[in-house]
């Protein structure tokens, strides 16, 4: 088992590396116009904003031949107040959750980390994720325990996902992703833009006991299926399009599709069993609000699916993350002494 993991962080950290050096090679000391008419850049300022959001990662579970209906695992997550920054192609948010909004306790408890990291500059935008959730309840209420008013509660049941997508927006010229994501520039005409790039992702599905119960699927019970890993890696190919109204509201939708290679392992006390295949993978975006030279106000919904399918049971998992957001950003500009004292960051991240 160690050598397992050891051998997937190593193929992790590999693709990772060369990804990102990649990238910064083929970047360095490139400048790209873009058309004013189009939308209007305030990189050199910094996008202060305040949010609410709520992150999520559910699992869904189904069987081989449908006879048992999907069971889906999900988190009692919170929702959060953040404050963060945009500046050039770096941004940080930072983010609590607020106790009055806590999910009421007879779906359980979940303790989670969600990091999640975006790097948008003019050409690549980047996406980094660091998702470990423990603690999931089973929905339909009653599936699992026979009662329609009780839920199947699984405080053992953990998630993890890390990974990386990495996609350039062809027409940057007169499209821009960060209008609608990041709020550093303000889109004013309609646009869109072809996307290419890939993503990888290394995945666990723990639990200390087998992850149905008995009465959905005495089978997969038999089997003692406990735990599943996977890797995934492949290319993507997607499209991005923003319509502007009176150049102020606007309306954000995108969509890739990956085709990934993957490896999946389903494991139980004693025994594994490995499959290798091919799979797709999506990841989409909606958004609106309304901009100005000075502020942005914005609703944003994000959405990864990631597919995983058994080698023993033939089951069929999907790890589906997100994030809700609601969004007020302001633009500040920076005196010189705070520029030169970033100068050194955007050496390495500032593509354009």
């Amino acid at each position: 088992m160690c050598l397992y993991h050891s051998i997937f962080k190593f193929l992790f950290t590999v693709v990772l590396v060369v990804l990102a050096g990649t990238v910064c090679i083929a970047q360095k000391g490139v400048r790209t116009n873009y058309d004013t008419t189009y939308y209007q850049s305030y990189r050199d300022k910094l996008t202060a904003r305040v949010y609410l959001s709520r992150k999520y990662t559910t699992l869904k579970m189904s069987s081989p031949n449908d006879a048992i209906s999907e069971m889906k695992y999900k988190p009692t997550t919170t929702l959060n107040l953040g404050v963060g920054g945009t500046y050039r192609s770096l941004t940080i948010n930072i983010g609590v959750g607020i106790s009055s909004f806590n999910p009421d306790n007879t779906k359980g408890e979940t303790h989670y980390l969600d990091l999640q990291a975006h790097f948008y500059a003019r050409k690549w935008n980047f996406d980094l994720l660091g998702q470990f959730y423990r603690g999931f309840y089973l929905t339909p209420s009653g599936l699992g325990t026979g009662d329609s008013k009780i839920y199947y509660v699984r405080p053992d049941l953990k998630v993890g996902l890390v990974g990386v997508a990495a996609y350039r927006a062809v027409n940057e010229r007169l499209f821009s992703y960060q209008a609608g994501l990041v709020q550093n520039e303000w889109q004013k005409k309609s646009a869109g833009s072809l996307l290419l790039g890939g993503e990888v992702f290394y995945g666990t599905i723990h639990g200390d006991s087998v992850l149905v119960p008995e009465s959905i699927d005495p089978d997969y019970y038999n089997s003692g299926t406990n735990k599943v890993h996977f890797f995934e890696i492949g290319p993507g190919i997607g499209y991005a399009y923003t319509l502007v109204i009176d150049q102020h509201f606007f309306i954000l939708a995108s969509a890739v599709a990956n085709l990934d290679f993957r490896y999946a392992r389903e494991l139980n006390p004693n025994d594994h069993k490995d499959r290798v295949d091919f799979t797709p993978n999506f990841i989409l975006r909606a958004g609106a609000g309304y901009n100005t030279a000075k502020w942005c106000i914005s609703v944003l919904w994000i959405s990864n699916y990631t597919h995983v399918r058994g080698g023993a049971t033939e089951y069929r998992y999907l790890i589906n993350t997100g994030n809700y957001r609601l969004t007020y950003a302001r633009r500040f500009s920076l005196d010189h002494k705070v520029k030169k004292a970033l100068k050194p960051i955007n050496d390495i991240i500032e593509q354009n």
